[in-house]
């Protein structure tokens, strides 16, 4: 195309600057080009082919409004030759193609075959393209859909030039970029307009009702932002339609809505749990609001889950206009995952342009899908929550739950420090695969190991709740936090045990093995989407639970003068550093004073006199 454009035949007029021009645009340097042909039209005034020129450094600047009005206005050009107005009109329907305007590009150039009938060659090869350009055939009705939601969008004020949907496959598309992409480049502006939130929905005629019903509603702006979009799809008239028409409806990658077969994968796995009380939940607030609220139920529960399960999957947590709130942005909510602690965008809500911005954090080639970090979570949370999974995911985790001992005698006293039942798990935590002491979750799992395995003086430990207590006696029952440092060897050594029973009791709930997974995995190629998900995941949490028991054994042994510090992998090593040494040297620490004790407390038959330790010792 820039070959056909702007080759030999545009030298009249530009004293053979288009090679440099080219050139500068081929080096990222299109603000010197843009300079090149503005100081030649100035210096020699518009012709055809200076207006083309700079509307081709226009186009590499994804400048489409700018290119057009150069086109346009070389198209009115008097007494214009058939073969310059091709050469435009052929320039035009590629500034359409790339604002996403298929239709009228194509149409463009078959409208004028009469004045060149290689325009019909240049149409179809478009159309060839649609496939590569947008993962679609041209005519395909989604391909429609998808054309008509990016103009929607930029007829509301939208602001994007450098980016475009391309559906990868059956309710499953993304956003890549048809430019490069500048670091801390602004490239996309959604403004309030085209955005939902929470009020959109306590506005509507069935939310005002709910909201005067006063019904119990968990995590209400999910609840008004679900109902808002429930509205929009029961209106065929809607002004959201164009959204409505390419918003994902497929819920098969989410785990609440696997098959029996596909959830009898997860057996075995706290999941299981989880998804039966999800729906049980959200089944039993669907019943509340139809019953405060009879109009409600023209959303059947089905599509009431469904819609909610998607929210949860695309919303964006914001401040807007000094407030925290909740949004649904079009465009921004489909650009997937990108597994790095730094990813490639940056968003927020601009107040002072009233606007939802994406800014790019690092240069994005052209081509490239634009993807946003949407947080570091461990698998059980990416798979429930998104319906996908990060293979060698750096910060799985998996949950567990604790209980106190029934038998300790300091029960009674226990419970009332941290709020607890003894007929009910103190709660679920969260243990990562690379144990880290600092880290907020694992230093809280092992902190309870240490509590509820403590045999001691349990005034000993009051500094180590949240809020303080200065003895048990305050204690009356009432939730607290507890961040338990190693106490002693012996309470160590109780802990690392109960982490190992534990782990091994967990580990024998799965009817398969940790090698079995990972066997199926590498070998069976024919896996689907959501089978390999499975056992990923469930892969995922055997290894961490084997890596509990291999941690527990060394650290017990370690304790115990039967494990060198060399044996400890680099997993284990903030552990070893922060906790095991620690202790091992204070146990160092006490049996030389013990020894110190034992030297000034025993009379020697040199010196009888000699029966206790100074006070200066």
């Amino acid at each position: 195309y820039q070959r056909r454009v702007h080759g030999d035949s545009i030298q009249v007029g530009m004293d053979g600057m288009e090679d440099k021009i080219k050139k500068l645009c081929s080096e990222q340097r299109s603000e010197e080009a843009l300079e090149m042909c503005s100081k030649a039209i100035a210096e020699k005034g518009k012709s055809i082919t200076s207006l083309s020129v700079r509307a081709f450094v226009y186009l590499q600047r994804s400048e489409f409004e700018k290119a057009l009005q150069d086109v346009d206005e070389g198209l009115k050009t008097p007494s214009i030759t058939n073969a310059d107005k091709a050469l435009l009109i052929e320039q035009k329907s590629k500034i359409f193609w790339e604002m996403s305007k298929l239709e009228e590009a194509i149409k463009l150039l078959e409208d004028h075959k009469h004045i060149d009938p290689k325009m019909l060659t240049i149409a179809k090869t478009l159309k060839t393209n649609c496939i590569e350009d947008y993962g679609l055939e041209f005519g395909n009705p989604t391909l429609k859909k998808i054309e008509t939601f990016m103009n929607w969008m930029r007829d509301n004020g939208a602001r994007f030039s450098k980016i475009r949907m391309k559906y990868y496959g059956a309710d499953f598309r993304g956003v890549h970029a048809i430019n490069t992409i500048s670091s801390n480049e602004t490239f996309l502006a959604v403004p309030r307009k085209l955005i939902i939130t929470p009020q959109m929905g306590k506005d509507t005629e069935i939310g005002k009702m709910v909201k005067k019903s006063g019904v119990a509603i968990s995590w209400d702006y999910l609840f008004y932002i679900t109902l808002f979009l429930l509205e929009q799809f029961h209106d065929e008239k809607s002004w959201w339609k164009p959204y409505m028409d390419v918003y994902p409806r497929m819920v098969d990658s989410f785990p609440m809505f696997y098959s029996e077969e596909e959830k009898s994968l997860l057996k075995g796995s706290p999941m299981i749990d989880q998804i039966g009380s999800e729906i049980k939940e959200i089944k039993e607030e669907y019943d509340r609001i139809v019953k405060a609220v009879p109009a409600f139920k023209k959303f059947p529960f089905a599509e009431y889950i469904k819609n909610k399960t998607l929210v949860i999957s695309r919303i964006f947590f914001v401040t807007m206009n000094g407030q925290k709130d909740r949004l649904m942005v079009p465009l921004a909510d489909m650009f997937n995952h990108y597994y790095e602690k730094v990813g490639q965008t940056y968003w927020k809500y601009e107040d002072s342009d009233n606007s939802f911005i994406v800014k790019a954090q690092r240069n994005v080639p052209m081509g490239d899908a634009i993807c946003e970090n949407y947080g570091q979570k461990p698998n059980y949370r990416f798979l429930f929550y998104y319906g996908f999974l990060i293979d060698n995911n750096k910060k799985n985790a998996v949950y567990i739950k604790l209980r106190l001992n029934k038998a300790d005698p300091q029960i009674d006293t226990k419970e009332k420090m941290i709020g607890a039942s003894r007929s009910s798990y103190i709660k679920t935590f969260k243990y990562f695969e690379n144990f880290d002491e600092n880290e907020k979750t694992d230093k809280k799992y092992i902190s309870y190991l240490r509590f509820i395995e403590y045999e001691g003086d349990l005034n000993a430990v009051c500094s180590y709740l949240s809020p303080q207590v200065k003895s048990v006696k305050e204690c009356m029952y009432s939730k607290r936090k507890l961040a338990l440092l190693p106490l002693s060897v012996e309470n160590e050594e109780k802990a690392l045990q109960k982490m190992k029973v534990i782990a091994d009791k967990c580990l024998h709930k799965y009817p398969d093995s940790y090698e079995d997974d990972i066997k199926q995995l590498t070998e069976d190629k024919s896996l689907s989407f959501n089978v390999r998900n499975c056992l990923i995941f469930r892969s995922g949490e055997k290894k961490i639970l084997k890596d509990m028991i291999e941690m527990a054994d060394l650290g017990i042994g370690y304790l115990n003068n039967t494990v060198l510090e060399s044996a400890f992998p680099p997993k284990f090593a903030k552990y070893l550093k922060s906790a095991l040494k620690p202790l091992k040297e204070k146990g160092k620490q006490l049996l030389h004073y013990q020894s110190i004790c034992l030297l000034y407390t025993s009379p020697s038959p040199r010196d009888a006199t000699l029966s206790r330790m100074p006070s200066s010792a």
